[in-house]
């Protein structure tokens, strides 16, 4: 054996080379990688010039800066211009619409007025002169600059008199005005000269390497390679082979491998989605183009650098295809390798005791089941921290198991990568940490033979190696302004904030689902099972207490280190599956009779278990957005017969709590009186069923997560689930939910005619609405629609300061009632009357010179009813399955759930037309309805509910209360042919695809960056209205440097009719179509490159409130 291993030693000059290579590559890997940062990038300079250069005439052309605010600016307009405007005045100049949201919070704007010349920049007046003298002035011209430092400008070649402000100076670089385009008032022919507008866009982080730093950066990554291949050739004079620590017969696929691949595979088709799979997939899609990680949905464009290479490697994986079952695909090999690196690597490490314990297998597959299934079925980054985490601790493991640190560097390799994924990632330096001792040890043995520099070198190198991936492309000085931007704008709750993650976790929301509790409530549990059976005995035999103490030092450290993560969310939690299995296992021999001895003690931990899952189960089986479709108890805590299920298992909880402390006492005083313990009586199974409780509530949740989604799928078979969508992936038709949203993409065509029939002389659309034929109306009024309408749930948010104004006083002049930049169900009036003389702003695109209104808001008496008269039916066809009607108030309808809410009456009556022309009701219908009062919305009204020889309608309503909060407003029932959103939308128009639902809409394309400039949206998809008004508003709005602030500023959204295909009672979310507010083209960019050092910076950005 001597010589055997004599000869497998390298020889002395071999090691020698070796001792060089080691030191000297390692030397320049770490100085390669120091310097990393501060090497020279290429840098895309993009300016936007108006006019336009090559153009002869004005126009309106649009550029939203990302960054929302310019690098810097220089304008210079001649005051004569103003002489080309109206006498009443206009816009000179401006960066932003002047009937957006906030024009006059976030723009600059040079502007003649009847008499004056002003300039205002942010709610500021800034200069102000006479118009007349100014335009007459020869030489007078509006000159203004602005950049980093601040803003400045004059009104030049012009004597002020006394109240005129002809010159301002603004040392604030938060001053810059918000870049939307620039848009005017003046005639297209206008003269352009003297007329100039330069504005450089932050693009600071579309950067590229240099050929320079390209080259020095391979160099650092090939002597950090051949530095680490070193120091394996030192790590070969023990004499061993290099061996990776399998067990025997790896390779041989197990019943349990089977049957955590067949779980997993069979979750990737019909599991949930995750809170944040829309946000990975937009941040992918559009960095090819962005040139960079964009973060889209704010901060102002900053990236997530340093902790954003995740996204990286999605891109690519998106290249290929963005349909459901592909983009699952990714955590499926995440977690086949988290179950690999279990299974062969940190289960043998253990001991005999847990390699040979097939109990100790099975709990940890169902326990890494229980966490990975809820918490990382998605895309986010926690299947690859999860990894990440276990496989630094299996790599260190075996470097303190063999002596050798070539398995260390590769440890810390994949630490400082787990942490660049995100914050969270620090997780993995912990198993480092912990195996600071025995690798202390293994130093020191190593260095009287190999010396210090040779082991330390390339360990050194290796941790190193990371920043070749941080500034593959970017610069220090740029990701030190993202993170410095990130910090400002938040969310950035402090450490002593993270009991709210645990708060959140027992909240009845999806964050604190049934299946998301259990999985963490067996990390936990297994945990104090194993501390406290390592506190009461030193040495358990078969086990191998190192390295589990090592393990539990990380899972406890864990803990800690999500204390200073600056987000409080519970889908971090996913990065302990692969610890909660291995945690399993471990605590899972810890509860078999031989070791934990005393039976009370383990009829104690199966008592705790199942408190745990009586405590999962008092929750609601909720899951994220679409994903609760069909589920049952989504909305309630799971009960049969109004018991909650929770009840029975806490009763057998507490009864095993009971038996517990009977034994307890009983086996005490038999030892007192020095009776020796009763030779167990119970079946050897029943007797070892505490040693499985992990397993068993881990099993039980799988199941019961398994037949909610199974019972989904069959619920909702004839309309959406993710089971369907994923099966049809499968078979060419990848584009989930947007094939299952029908629309009605012109509402207007859809009117119904008044039907001829008895009493009934072709009225008038307003009249038949008032049913001045053969109906009656008494209380009703064209204008009864209340200008402000809000639901109480947008009231709260409002009143709570989560959601900012999006209405500016200083812009009514452009609109007479409502916002610009809102979407249009929420009420106002209109300069125009429309075909029943009402001045009602109507929602969904409604034609006001052809759809009539009623109402009773307002009324004399607060009370009304309504007959309208008869409307003709169309045949009934597969695209016609619904008769809608746009209505306003709080009017009595039945939701999703089959549940009747209160409300005024209305109703609609299904009539046949006799052989005389007299009609007889033979129908009436209450309608279905998403709820949200008192906002415009959409009632339906099912066509295969209604008797099949029906074929005419009208509405019957009734205002029976004199509270002035309760009224109603009807317009006319429509039959519209309905179109698939992905039909109407398709994947060629830009759409902003709110983050919540842009995964399950992968066929539309989501409007791109380029160059620092956000392609302008035709659409907008937004989720419910509680995940619009709670999550996109939140975390989108414009004070957050989100692309909301851009959207209200230039579009006008109308809401287009949709519903769920045969879900015709869900709110699904909503499709806007987004038009200019002014006439526009998109820009043209003069680009340039330029090559700037890593420390290089043009100027601090704005990343404050508006």
């Amino acid at each position: 054996m001597t010589e055997i291993m004599q000869r497998r030693r390298p020889s002395d000059r071999k090691v020698a080379i070796a001792k060089i290579v080691a030191v000297a590559a390692g030397a320049i890997g770490v100085l390669l990688a120091i310097l990393a940062p501060f090497l020279p990038v290429s840098y895309t300079k993009a300016q936007l010039q108006w006019p336009q250069p090559g153009s002869s005439s004005l126009a309106n052309v649009a550029a939203p800066n990302v960054s929302y605010v310019p690098v810097s600016m220089d304008i210079s307009v001649p005051c004569a211009l103003a002489d080309d405007l109206p006498a009443a005045g206009g816009v000179l100049l401006s960066t932003v619409p002047d009937n957006g949201a906030e024009a006059s919070t976030v723009g600059l704007f040079i502007r003649a007025t009847a008499d004056r010349l002003l300039v205002t920049q942010r709610n500021a007046v800034l200069l102000n002169v006479p118009r007349a003298a100014a335009a007459q002035a020869t030489d007078c011209r509006i000159v203004i600059d602005a950049d980093t430092s601040g803003t400045r400008g004059a009104v030049e070649g012009f004597v002020p008199e006394d109240g005129d402000r002809a010159s301002f100076d603004l040392a604030d670089p938060n001053a810059r005005p918000q870049i939307i385009g620039v848009y005017t008032d003046l005639p297209a022919d206008a003269s352009t000269d003297g007329l100039s507008f330069t504005s450089t866009v932050d693009t600071r982080f579309s950067t590229s390497p240099t050929l320079l730093k390209g080259v020095i950066l391979i160099v650092g990554v090939v002597m950090t390679i051949a530095s680490m291949a070193a120091l394996a050739v030192l790590d070969s004079r023990d004499g061993h082979r290099f061996r990776l620590g399998l067990p025997a017969r790896w390779w041989r696929p197990t019943l349990l491998d089977g049957t955590i691949t067949a779980v997993l595979v069979g979750w990737l088709f019909v599991g949930g989605n995750t809170a944040d799979d829309g946000y990975q997939v937009t941040v992918g899609r559009v960095a090819p183009d962005a040139g960079y990680l964009d973060n889209y949905y704010r901060y102002f464009g900053a990236p997530q650098d340093p902790f954003g290479w995740h996204y990286r490697y999605l891109a690519l994986w998106m290249e290929v295809s963005t349909a459901t079952p592909w983009l699952r695909l990714l955590p499926l090999l995440f977690a086949l390798a988290g179950w690999f690196l279990i299974s062969r690597f940190a289960l043998p490490r253990l001991g005999r005791a847990v390699r040979t314990s097939r109990a100790a297998f099975w709990a940890a597959g169902l326990g890494f089941l229980a966490v990975w299934l809820p918490f990382n079925n998605g895309l986010r980054v926690e299947p690859a921290l999860s990894v990440g985490i276990l496989l630094t601790s299996v790599l260190v493991e075996r470097a303190i198991a063999t002596g050798r640190f070539f398995p260390l560097t590769l440890g810390v390799v994949a630490a400082w990568a787990t942490l660049t994924i995100h914050p969270a990632g620090a997780i993995a330096i912990l198993p480092l940490l912990a195996a600071l001792r025995p690798l202390l040890r293994s130093l020191r043995r190593r260095r009287a033979r190999d010396g210090l520099l040779p082991l330390v070198m390339p360990v050194l190198a290796s941790g190193l190696a990371v920043m070749f991936l941080i500034f593959a492309d970017q610069a220090l000085a740029t990701i030190l302004e993202g993170v410095e931007v990130q910090g400002i704008v938040g969310p950035t709750n402090e450490w002593w904030t993270e009991a709210m993650r645990y708060y959140i976790l027992l909240n009845p929301t999806p964050d604190g689902s049934i299946a998301r509790r259990v999985g963490i409530f067996v990390t936990f549990l297994a945990a104090i099972i194993i501390v406290l059976t390592l506190l009461s005995k030193r040495r358990v035999p078969g086990v191998a207490t190192a390295p589990l103490w090592r393990l539990l030092a990380v899972a406890g450290g864990a803990v800690a280190v999500l204390a200073f993560v600056p987000t409080k969310a519970t889908h971090q939690m996913g990065a302990f599956a692969c610890l909660t299995g291995v945690l399993a296992a471990a605590a899972t021999v810890f509860l078999r009779p031989e070791v934990m001895r005393r039976r009370c003690n383990r009829t104690f931990i199966a008592a705790a278990a199942a408190y745990a899952l009586a405590v999962a189960f008092a929750g609601r089986n909720q899951w994220w957005y679409v994903g609760s479709y069909g589920i049952p108890w989504a909305d309630d805590t799971p009960n049969v017969a109004g018991i909650g299920l929770f009840v029975p298992i806490l009763a057998v909880a507490v009864l095993l709590t009971a038996l517990g402390a009977w034994q307890y006492y009983r086996d005490d005083r038999a030892t007192e009186h020095g009776v020796p313990p009763a030779p167990p009586t119970s079946p050897s199974l029943i007797r070892r069923m505490p040693t499985y409780s992990l397993a068993i509530i881990s099993a039980a949740v799988l199941l019961f997560n398994f037949v909610s989604f199974t019972k989904a799928y069959q619920t909702q078979r004839d309309s959406w689930s993710w089971t369907s969508s994923n099966l049809n992936a499968m078979q060419g038709e990848p584009c989930a939910l947007a094939d299952a949203v029908v629309v009605e993409a012109d509402p207007n065509e859809g009117l119904l005619s008044p039907a001829r029939v008895a009493g009934q002389s072709d009225p008038s659309p307003g009249a038949a609405l008032a049913g001045a034929g053969s109906g009656s109306m008494a209380g009703f009024d064209p204008n009864g629609v209340s200008v402000h309408l809000e639901s109480q749930a947008e009231a709260d948010t409002t009143s709570s300061g989560l959601d900012r104004t999006q209405t500016d006083p200083s812009d009514a002049q452009s609109e007479p009632s409502g916002t610009a930049g809102s979407a249009d169900t929420g009420g106002g009036t209109t300069a125009t009357r429309g075909v029943n003389g009402s001045s009602v702003r109507l929602p969904f695109g409604l034609d006001q010179s052809r759809v009539p209104v009623l109402g009773t808001y307002g009324t004399p008496t607060g009370r009304g009813n309504l007959t309208s008269d008869w409307y003709q039916l169309p045949q009934r066809s597969d695209d016609t399955p619904l008769v809608t009607m746009s209505v306003a108030g709080t009017i009595e309808y039945v939701d999703e759930l089959a549940v009747t809410h209160p409300g005024q009456q209305l109703r609609l009556e299904f009539g046949r037309v006799e052989p005389d022309g007299r009609v007889t009701t033979v129908a009436s219908m209450v309608p279905l309805d998403i709820g949200n009062d008192p906002e415009w919305r959409n009632l339906r009204f099912p066509r295969d509910q209604a008797p099949p020889r029906a074929s005419v309608v009208r509405i019957v309503a009734d205002d029976a209360s004199g509270n002035p909060a309760q009224w109603l407003a009807v317009t006319p029932p429509r039959v519209t042919p309905l179109v698939t959103l992905n039909s109407l939308v398709g994947s060629e128009d830009p759409v902003l695809l709110d983050w919540e639902v842009a995964f399950a809409f992968p066929c539309q394309r989501p409007a791109t960056v380029i160059n620092g400039v956000w392609e302008t949206p035709q659409w907008r998809i937004t989720p419910d209205a509680e995940g619009e008004r709670v999550n996109s508003r939140r975390w989108m709005a414009g004070d957050y440097g989100g692309p909301l602030g851009i959207v209200e500023n230039e579009l006008r959204p109308v809401v287009l009719p949709s519903y769920l295909r045969n879900g015709w009672a869900k709110d699904w979310g909503s499709l806007q179509r987004l038009t200019p507010l002014k006439p526009q083209v998109d820009a043209e960019l003069v680009l340039t490159e330029e090559t700037h050092g890593g420390l290089w910076t043009p100027g601090p950005m704005r990343a404050i409130r508006n």
